[in-house]
């Protein structure tokens, strides 16, 4: 999820526990904790990293389950004790009370932002530092306004109100009630999706139907209009489809390409191992000849993560890698990324709207 969303659920998850316990301030401690784990990126900032030391850092230890609620429930402590050092006493609770209402806040707002990553498509190290899998549940785009509005509107609510302490409770927990349900019809059509494109598969090739791997992604600003990716031995499937149209669904076929000694070396390489990780292996490979003279014989090699692109020229992927090799396969230089998001256009966001809509 994109960091203000983070933010909004870590304030109203402390607003729908503590704010009548731990004032306002709970709700701004539950936001800021909430956003923490997405500090990694300072990681970023050391050095000149590369786009791989990039996907080997984000969401990574920061966004571990153990890691995020022990971190967070520290913090609630240095938070009560904060409090305690400027004689603040609580007016209706026992000071380790108090103490324990700040470490479940600070655990359960730190905690919610590996779980909300979790249902996106991008991969969390949830189990980090004691395992590198990564975990994703495609249900949600990163950005969803029907999902982070009221968020937004019940955590300004509890955050603002001075008196009506215990609606802004009440009003905080229903919400969250309102963001499991959606969450939950999300990943419901993503499966049901995924249903309906292995159905169709098998009505066009039984054999290689059975076979395939079928993902049904999230398009960006809504959950219904889905981006269906089938693998199947020889070549890619991409579709778009939605429950609310029931017409058979238009693959784009991709082939697969040959095996040969340059690409093979190139996908032995570290680089190309990460990226694979990263993608859950889901990439496009393409080679091609070198037009640079002083590289005669020499490949340009592309690998794509196609589990994100739109209909059109980024069918295959917002981004990826490209690799210059010599005619043996070996790297002339690092691989330098690839980025090719379309430019946001009206027929872009029409064509969203006719997808969600199932025009």
């Amino acid at each position: 999820m994109d960091s203000i969303t983070q933010i909004l659920f870590g304030g109203v998850v402390a607003a729908a526990g503590f704010r009548s316990r731990l004032g306002r301030r709970a709700v701004i401690a539950g936001g800021a904790i909430a956003t923490l784990p997405d500090l990694d990126v300072l990681a970023d900032l050391v050095g000149e990293p590369s786009v791989i030391d990039i996907w080997l850092h984000h969401r990574s230890i920061t966004h571990s389950f153990p890691v995020t609620l022990v971190a967070g429930a520290a913090i609630g402590a240095a938070i009560w004790a904060f409090e305690k050092s400027r004689r603040r006493p609580p007016r209706d609770a026992q000071p380790e009370t108090r103490r324990t209402a700040w470490m479940w806040l600070g655990a359960l707002s730190a905690v919610t932002h590996p779980l909300l990553d979790l249902f996106t498509s991008y991969g969390t190290q949830l189990l980090a530092p004691f395992s590198s899998a990564r975990f994703a549940i495609n249900a949600m785009p990163i950005i969803d306004p029907v999902y982070s509005l009221p968020l937004l509107a019940v955590f300004l609510f509890a955050l603002l109100t001075r008196q009506q302490v215990n609606l802004a409770q009440r009003a905080a927990q229903l919400v969250l009630v309102y963001i499991g349900l959606y969450t939950t019809v999300a990943w419901g059509v993503g499966r049901h999706m995924e249903d309906r494109a292995r159905e169709e598969l098998r009505a066009i090739n039984p054999v290689a139907a059975a076979a395939a791997r079928v993902d049904a992604y999230p398009v960006i600003f809504q959950i219904f209009w889905r981006r269906i990716v089938a693998d199947l031995p020889d070549e890619i499937l991409i579709g778009f489809a939605s429950p609310f149209r029931a017409a058979p669904i238009e693959w784009q076929r991709t082939p697969r390409p040959d095996t040969v000694p340059v690409l093979s070396a190139i996908q032995a390489t570290h680089e190309a191992r990460v990226f694979r990780w990263f993608a859950d292996g889901r990439l496009h490979w393409r080679l091609q000849p070198d037009a640079m003279p002083q590289n005669a014989g020499g490949y340009i090699v592309e690998a794509r993560d196609y589990r994100y692109g739109l209909p059109g020229d980024s069918i295959l992927g917002f981004w990826g890698l490209r690799f210059r090799t010599d005619a043996q396969g070996r790297m002339l230089e690092p691989p330098q990324p690839l980025a090719e998001r379309p430019p946001f256009s009206r027929a872009g966001l029409a064509e969203l709207r006719d997808g969600m809509l199932g025009r």
